[in-house]
């Protein structure tokens, strides 16, 4: 099955347009730059054959002159094309870094943060390829056939070294690829899986030292590490011994070319001049062919990262809709959905339904695994159903803008992690908005007093996630974020599991305060403290409707029955 070639977007086609005009105006510049730098192996000549030999300063200074002033005029646009890199690669970045940004942000809700890490990471190596002069390599080396033109007319033999020399080096850059690839992806892959595990073991600090896992934890990452370094060792082995063969061969090119000279100049078929001439010629040539050795790698590297751009581009939120829509009415309609993960056959979710109207309250209960938090995810826009769909005031809620989205709906997912920022930035969303609007809404939380008590108040700066404040403390912030802006939706993922009985009662009073002001609330929870007011009651069992009605209803059929009922249905029923 072949896979469907999609438009690339249009912020990758303006960074590309860039780069093509860029890279045209370099090559013209290049070209003036490597003509001029014919200039000192004709100064050499010159100086040998006419100078030396017929003592005439006036010569001596009048060449030297006239190659000072090349020379600069050389250095000049030397320069003005490595600012041209610099500018290039900017103007590349500006063009890509949101688009990326927000690509890779939503990149990471289907394939995980790592996926957005790579992206990030890719920009940022696409623009140190462009802006080292990289790009250049294959100006100078179009160059090169010019150059065999010149040592030909020096002398067909000196001709004939430079281009075997181009020859040899080229075989050498190619042996260096295909004997260096694997050991160099090997090292790379160990490498990231090394980092990768201790991310992830800094992140889980506290449970690996509760525990006293840190001695098996640390053996392991040193056998990881071990063989990290192992594999970056023979990567790093092979290519450093390829390139010291590519200089060896090039200063055996060096001394043919005197050699070739001597012959030359010997049988007096050419000046001694030309030996300093083919010389400087010679080195200018096969500079380009020897970082071709490590050079080739890095445009490999630069068209591997260009497509794992693209690619990020078009998949992250090539669906969603630019144009903004003001939501007005507070109405939620899930119709026949379904959800199947990717690269996956069984459905999550099957055929769900249900209406949730202004100041209208649906608790959502069932055992772990029955897809409540997955409904969740689908009704804020997270993911695309499979089937079916879900609309607020009649638009839906994965396609619709997500800044006019955002700014009417309320979300506080099971795990409430907060951004590193001011409590005040992650209350507003990091909008710019009145600090009363702020207040408002940590108030109608209930956490406005808990604020008051941290170090600054809601200038207190959070880091790593809010890490240093309590389970509580983070999920009533996080409450307070999800009400913010009096949202026409607001839905609430298992939003008591970490609060104590007056956290839960400020939820319940904030639950009930977004229902008068016409919100459509969606609760899922365990405990049914909090569902209590709910107008009805839905609930999950293996991704399907079990049962959905009133709360009265619901709670009525699970008298004597309640017992072979999912765990959470028995909790409800139970209270």
């Amino acid at each position: 099955m072949t896979r469907k070639k999609t438009a690339a977007s249009p912020a990758y086609r303006a960074a590309m347009r860039d780069l093509a005009l860029g890279a045209a105006a370099a090559a013209v510049i290049g070209i003036f730059v490597n003509i001029l730098y014919l200039a000192m192996p004709i100064y050499h000549a010159q100086i040998y054959d006419r100078v030396i030999s017929s003592g005439n300063y006036d010569t001596l200074i009048a060449l030297s002159l006239i190659v000072v002033i090349l020379l600069t005029f050389q250095a000049m646009l030397d320069f003005l094309r490595s600012r041209l890199f610099m500018i290039l690669a900017g103007r590349i970045e500006s063009r890509l870094g949101r688009s990326v940004f927000e690509a890779a942000v939503e990149s990471a809700l289907n394939h995980g943060p790592s996926s957005a890490a790579t992206a990030l990471r890719d920009l940022g190596s696409l623009r140190g390829f462009v802006a080292g002069g990289s790009i250049a390599l294959p100006l100078d080396l179009a160059f090169t056939p010019i150059l065999i033109v010149v040592l030909t007319m020096l002398h067909p033999f000196y001709g004939m070294v430079g281009l075997a020399g181009a020859v040899l080096l080229s075989v050498a850059a190619v042996a260096t690829e295909f004997l260096a690839r694997r050991p160099v992806a090997d090292a790379t892959r160990a490498s990231s899986a090394v980092q990768a595990e201790s991310s992830a073991a800094i992140r889980n600090a506290e449970v690996i030292a509760a525990m006293g896992m840190l001695p098996a934890v640390a053996r392991r990452w040193r056998i990881s590490h071990a063989r990290s370094l192992e594999r970056i060792e023979s990567g790093r082995s092979a290519a450093k011994a390829l390139v010291a063969l590519a200089r060896g061969l090039r200063l055996g090119l060096q001394i043919a070319v005197i050699c070739t000279g001597a012959v030359v100049v010997i049988g007096q078929e050419a000046s001694a001049g030309t030996i300093m001439a083919a010389m400087v010629i010679t080195s200018r040539m096969l500079s380009p062919f020897e970082h071709l050795i490590d050079g080739w790698r890095q445009w490999m590297t630069a068209f591997s990262t260009l497509r794992r751009l693209r690619e990020v581009l078009e998949s992250g939120g090539s669906a969603r809709s630019a144009n903004p829509v003001e939501i007005n009415r507070a109405e939620l309609v899930v119709d026949r959905l379904s959800y199947v993960p990717a690269g996956q056959d069984v459905p999550l979710l099957r055929n769900i339904t249900f209406r949730i109207g202004p100041g209208e309250m649906v608790g959502v209960i069932g055992p772990s695994g029955a897809g409540k938090s997955t409904l969740a995810r689908l009704v804020v826009g997270l993911w695309a159903p499979t089937t079916g769909g879900i609309f607020l005031d009649g638009q839906s809620t994965y396609r619709h803008e997500r800044a006019s989205f955002g700014e009417a709906v309320g979300y506080l997912p099971q795990e409430p992690l907060l951004l590193d920022g001011s409590v005040r930035e992650n209350i507003c969303r990091f909008r710019e908005t009145p600090m009363a609007a702020v207040v408002a809404a940590a108030r109608q939380a209930g956490v406005h007093e808990l604020i008051g008590r941290l170090p600054k108040g809601y200038e207190t700066l959070l880091a790593d996630a809010g890490a240093r404040l309590s389970g509580g403390q983070r999920q009533r912030i996080a409450l307070a974020r999800a009400i913010f802006g009096v949202p026409k939706l607001l839905v609430l993922d298992e939003p008591n599991s970490s609060l104590d009985a007056e956290g839960e009662a400020a939820l319940v009073e904030a639950i009930e305060a977004a229902r008068k002001n016409g919100a459509a609330v969606l609760v899922i929870a365990q405990r049914m403290s909090i569902l209590n007011k709910a107008d009805r009651l839905l609930v999950l069992k293996d991704g399907v409707v079990a049962n959905y009605g009133p709360k009265s209803e619901i709670l009525a059929t699970m008298g004597p029955q309640g017992a072979r009922r999912p765990r959470g249905v028995r909790e409800a029923a139970a209270q």
